[in-house]
C-alpha cells in the first residue's frame, strides 16, 4: 500500500461512542423490521436473537474494541506493508483488499492476513483514531500505487 519510502504510520484504534450508537440504531431498525415481518412467531424470535447476537459481536469487535480478536492498531511500513495487532497480542501481516472503503468521515479497512482466506475488518472514524493519522492513511489508500493494493483504478 502506498509508494515505498513514505514514513511508517501507526494508527491506534480506540473505542468509538459514535460507532457504537450507529450500530445500535441500525440493529434496532433491523430488529423492528423483523418484528413487523409477516412470519410465524418462532421465526421472529430466531431473527431477533440473531440481530441481538450480531449487535453484541459488532459492538465488542468494532465499537468497544474489547473482543480478543479485535484489531487495536494498524501499522503501515515504509515499504507499504500492513501489520495489524489484535487485543490478544497477535500480529497479523495483512494485505489491504480492494473492497476497502475510504471517505472523509469513515474508512473501512478490509484486510486479509497473509496465508489465510479469512478477512478482517477495521472501522476507522473521527472519534476512534487520531485525526492526522486517519488523514495520512486516507491519502495513502487513495493514492496507492496501482499494484500495491491490488486495486482497480
Amino acid at each position: 500500500m502506498g509508494a515505498p519510502g513514505l514514513p511508517p504510520l501507526r494508527i491506534a484504534v480506540l473505542p468509538s461512542p459514535g460507532l457504537g450508537a450507529l450500530l445500535c440504531v441500525l440493529h434496532l431498525g433491523a430488529g423492528a423490521l423483523g418484528v413487523i415481518l409477516p412470519a410465524p412467531a418462532w421465526t421472529k424470535v430466531l431473527l431477533l436473537a440473531a440481530v441481538a447476537w450480531s449487535l453484541v459481536r459488532c459492538l465488542e469487535r468494532h465499537a468497544l474494541v474489547r473482543a480478543p480478536g479485535a484489531i487495536v492498531s494498524v501499522n503501515v511500513t515504509s515499504e507499504g506493508g500492513v501489520l495489524a495487532r489484535t487485543r490478544n497480542g497477535a500480529s497479523l501481516e495483512c494485505e489491504v483488499l480492494p473492497s476497502s472503503f475510504v471517505s472523509h468521515r469513515l474508512t473501512i479497512l478490509n484486510l486479509r492476513p497473509r496465508g489465510t482466506r479469512q478477512e478482517r475488518h477495521v472501522v476507522l472514524c473521527c472519534d476512534n483514531v487520531n485525526e492526522t493519522d486517519l488523514r495520512r492513511l486516507r491519502v495513502r489508500l487513495r493514492w496507492a500505487a496501482p499494484g500495491s493494493m491490488n486495486r482497480e483504478g
